[in-house]
């Protein structure tokens, strides 16, 4: 019995040390999310419920920040204060602008070379800087054309089932703009378009085969031809043909869907979630499709992406990584994707039964005829502003387009040389 204590204490010593130890062992990583609603966190929450259930020596703190409280600002004063979370989501293209400023933790360590083929080569090439794979993607969109199937058909205007030429779209556009009731007003526009966007108005510019900036050369091309056409096409729609509703400059894409919905509008651009939502709607039940948008010179659709980024200040990079790793898994991908109505950005997901619905697959159709990103160059947020200025005094017709547009070359070459 005495040669038994000193075994029965070290056992009962040694289990005391275990288990502390095994405890203080779990670690804590934190992600954020940029935007986010009660649906797309709602979504998160579950698939954090099931890791940290296959993972107990995880634990993930969870936050998502609104686009009203300008997440992406927010993430940068973080970096700043030392205190970012370990990963978190971000719109493209601010995963550049980050990476540019060495705050983003290269991910080819441990992105294997089965799942980085899985992704569309459009997505990675989006999240590689420099050679280096700096994000990986979360889900995908494009923006395509959506009408409403019963104006068409009263007006007599075939379904955009396969691309219109620009006279095309001008044509059918004015066919739809009527006075349906008889007053001398007109109470139903063709398109429905918001100058508030730079995604509504240049893919005509793309059309055209040109851009406002080449990026690889870092040059403004504002004041190319290609640049100026596609430009006067948009402010043709809407001050030569007047196809579209009043105060393009100050009406929001909210406003269009709603004018979309109570039939004051036959056509506009719009992205996958809005679709999914209009699919909810008893009043649309059967009356709008998606398709294409017109083509010029080329084909061009709005398209981007959301991406999940790791901090470099993580001092858990590896648990963050099995995280991250799970959340653009196809299982969660497809999850969130079809809780948001988004497009997968994995080939994997292409044939999933919750993901291949006709409208998501006239969403997939445009992205293969001619989708394209924004400016992922690091000065792309201050971009946006000039063009929009510029853009919107030719709307308005303050300025010609041809005026307009000397006047942004020379802003975007003034940003482009600081």
């Amino acid at each position: 019995m005495k040669r038994l204590i000193p075994v029965l204490l070290a056992v009962f010593l040694l289990a005391v040390l275990i288990v502390p130890a095994g405890a203080a062992q779990k670690t804590t990583v934190t992600f954020w999310q940029a935007g986010g609603d009660a649906t797309s966190s709602g979504v998160i929450r579950e698939i954090i419920k099931d890791f940290e259930a296959a993972n107990p020596d995880i634990k993930v703190n969870f936050q998502a920040i609104p686009w009203a409280e300008d997440p992406h600002m927010k993430f940068q004063a973080a970096i700043v204060g030392g205190t970012i979370a370990d990963i978190f989501t971000v719109g493209d293209p601010f995963e550049h602008v980050l990476a540019a400023n060495n705050a983003l933790e290269p991910l080819d360590r441990f992105v294997s070379k089965e799942t980085k083929a899985d992704f569309y080569p459009v997505f990675i090439d989006r999240c590689t800087v420099n050679g280096q794979l700096m994000a990986l993607p979360w889900f995908g969109t494009i923006r395509a054309m959506f009408y409403r199937k019963d104006l068409l058909a009263a007006a007599g205007v075939p379904e955009p089932t396969t691309s219109w030429t620009w006279d095309e779209f001008v044509k059918y556009t004015k066919k739809l703009t009527r006075d349906t009731n008889g007053d001398g007003v007109i109470d139903q526009y063709g398109f429905g378009t918001s100058g508030r966007y730079v995604s509504q108005f240049q893919p005509f510019v793309r059309q055209s085969g040109m851009d406002f900036v080449d990026e690889d050369k870092e040059i403004a091309l504002a004041n190319n031809p290609a640049v100026v056409e596609g430009v006067q096409f948009y402010i043709d729609l809407i001050r030569k043909h007047k196809v579209t509703p009043p105060g393009i400059t100050t009406i929001n894409l909210e406003e269009i869907q709603k004018m979309f919905a109570e039939g004051k509008v036959a056509l506009f651009i719009d992205c996958e979630d809005t679709s999914q939502r209009f699919l909810k709607e008893p009043a649309l039940a059967g009356k709008f499709g998606v398709g294409l948008l017109p083509h010029n010179k080329a084909h061009a659709a709005f398209g981007g992406t959301d991406v999940i980024v790791m901090s470099k200040q993580s001092k858990h990079k590896e648990a963050a990584w099995k995280f991250l790793e799970c959340m653009v898994s196809p299982k969660s991908m497809a999850a969130y994707c079809k809780a948001i109505g988004f497009s997968p950005a994995r080939k994997s997901l292409a044939n999933h039964p919750d993901l291949n619905d006709p409208i998501r697959t006239a969403f997939a159709k445009q992205m293969e005829v001619g989708g394209y990103f924004y400016f992922k160059h690091p000065k792309a947020s201050g971009m946006s502003p000039l063009i929009r200025a510029e853009v919107q005094q030719a709307m308005e017709g303050t300025k010609t387009v041809e005026a307009a547009m000397n006047s942004l070359q020379k802003g975007l070459e003034d940003l482009l040389r600081k």
